[in-house]
């Protein structure tokens, strides 16, 4: 027997202890199913944040990053290339004061 639950913008339907998850993707609102664990499953259903890293990692394979590491990821873009700081002066903050001197020294401040 083929059951059916509906979360916030997508679905999931499970027959014989398979769960698919589905959602409309794209600007045609094509819908696509992804065969999910029922533990990813339990935890789709516990909040429209936990539902979209299930989506994402039934998509991909890999679990979206925290916001911690998304930081870091923009630490060292920054890193690379310093003159971002001059350009959005808000990337300031994710740097110790001894670091942003450096960095800016690097992007061509005095």
């Amino acid at each position: 027997m083929k059951k059916r639950y509906q979360g916030d913008g997508f679905d999931v339907t499970e027959e014989d202890g398979i769960y698919r998850m589905s959602w409309e993707q794209g600007p045609f609102g094509i819908i696509k199913e992804y065969e999910i664990s029922k533990e990813n499953f339990e935890k789709a259903m516990k909040s429209s944040k936990d539902a979209y890293e299930v989506s994402v990692y039934a998509q991909t394979g890999s679990w979206p990053s925290s916001e911690e590491e998304k930081l870091e990821e923009a630490r060292k873009l920054i890193r690379r290339l310093p003159k971002l700081l001059l350009k959005n002066p808000k990337n300031q903050k994710l740097f110790s004061p001894e670091e942003l001197e450096e960095l800016l020294k690097k992007a061509g401040l005095p």
